[in-house]
């Protein structure tokens, strides 16, 4: 996660925004929120991005500086379905008064980003904005014509500086109308008011969704993609495995497996699987397992190794509650490619398996598809006869 931290700064620096792309479960949003977090709590006589002492935090060591002018006002939002162009950038809202009822301008969250920067009075020498699942609105209708101003050479200062186009407001003596900001502030827009520099995005996107609008061209190029990808290192580190002591699963050891090593290399095998039949865009992400944990902490505040038993069965829930959902949905229209990658025709040598053909009573009909049920629901040897199987 530090080398992503390290681009999105490369990023900055080169007057760029950055875009963190690919599957669920890969950290995007928690890069970002820690990027957050870290941005917004920079200490006031230092311009370095320091984590609160927590090691697992990417940005707590080595310090990072800050290629953008301190201090960073940070802004969170989140596209979805619902969001608009009123929400970032300009919408009218009908306010009621003694005179009657009128259209008040509002800024949304990129105005108001360009007039803070524009306030004499402000305190903030930049200002960030997050945009967490961009592709889950319709971004390009989103952004409208501010757009344009995602290239920093038609800002303040850039090659070809363009007046921002807010033909909705009116104007007089060359000054608009009032337009209301978050926090009841207020700001009047002069003609020919250029979009400041020091504004930028950092966006996270979902490569796999299918509910989600596909960014466009004029959109993305825009952007440094920066590209996230299961990473089977951070599922060592958070099982406290030693890479070069986990096997290799074959035909004389795949019983001796212990939960951990079965959930890495499962999660390897269905990846490569993944990929050469849908393309690594459809990974899974390492974030997927991690809900199975490998030590507690007790009444006494003393960290112990889960029990190997409780930790096979914390497997096989996370298995049917979040990772085999991400493999139906992926594979929706292909049962005999899940089938393949499940195993179902070639099931261990002997004892029972986690997973099986429906049966039917028609004996004319050939079943195909596969029986439904949980795999937690079985007995501790299925589990791991499943698991340990799979990983081969």
């Amino acid at each position: 996660m530090t080398d992503h931290i390290r681009e999105i700064l490369v990023s900055w620096s080169a007057g760029r925004n950055a875009l963190l792309y690919g599957p669920p479960a890969t950290g995007k949003t928690r890069l970002v929120s820690q990027l957050f977090d870290a941005l917004r709590n920079v200490a006031e006589s230092d311009s370095g991005l320091v984590a609160s002492g927590d090691p697992a935090l990417p940005l707590a060591r080595p310090r990072r500086r800050i290629p953008i002018p301190t201090p960073v006002k940070v802004v969170w939002t989140t596209f979805h379905q619902s969001y608009g162009y009123e929400d970032f950038v300009l919408g009218l809202r009908a306010e009621t008064s003694s005179e009657g009822t009128r259209l008040q301008p509002w800024a949304g969250v990129l105005l108001d980003a360009a007039l803070e920067l524009a306030d004499p009075e402000t305190e903030y020498g930049s200002v960030v904005i997050f945009i967490d699942e961009i592709n889950r609105g319709n971004a390009a209708r989103i952004f409208g014509e501010f757009m344009t101003f995602l290239d920093f050479d038609y800002r303040e200062g850039g090659s070809v500086p363009l007046p921002l186009p807010l033909r909705q407001l009116a104007y007089e003596d060359g000054v608009s109308e009032k337009v209301l900001r978050p926090g009841g502030k207020g700001a009047r827009i002069r003609e020919g008011f250029a979009f400041p520099r020091d504004v930028y995005i950092v966006a996270t996107m979902n490569s796999v969704d299918r509910a989600a609008v596909p960014i466009d061209s004029a959109l993305a190029r825009r952007f440094d993609r920066i590209e996230m990808r299961p990473d089977l290192d951070v599922l060592a580190d958070h099982w406290s495995l030693e890479k070069d002591k986990i096997p290799v699963a074959t035909e004389g050891n795949w019983e001796d497996l212990d939960p951990f090593e079965a959930g890495y290399l499962l999660l390897d095998r269905l990846n490569v699987a993944i990929a050469a039949e849908l393309g690594p865009e459809f990974e899974l992400g390492h974030g997927l397992l991690t809900p199975v944990l490998a030590s507690m902490t007790d009444d006494f505040g003393h960290s112990r190794r889960v029990p190997e038993d409780e930790a096979w069965r914390s497997l096989a829930k996370t298995w049917d509650d979040v990772v085999f959902p991400q493999l139906e949905d992926r594979f929706s229209g292909r049962p005999e490619q899940l089938l393949d990658l499940l195993r179902v025709d070639m099931t261990p040598p002997s004892g029972a398996y986690g997973f099986r053909l429906r049966s039917n009573n028609a004996g004319t009909i050939e079943a195909r598809a596969l029986a439904s049920g949980r795999v937690s629901d079985s007995g501790l040897d299925i589990i791991k006869r499943t698991f340990r199987w799979l990983t081969r």
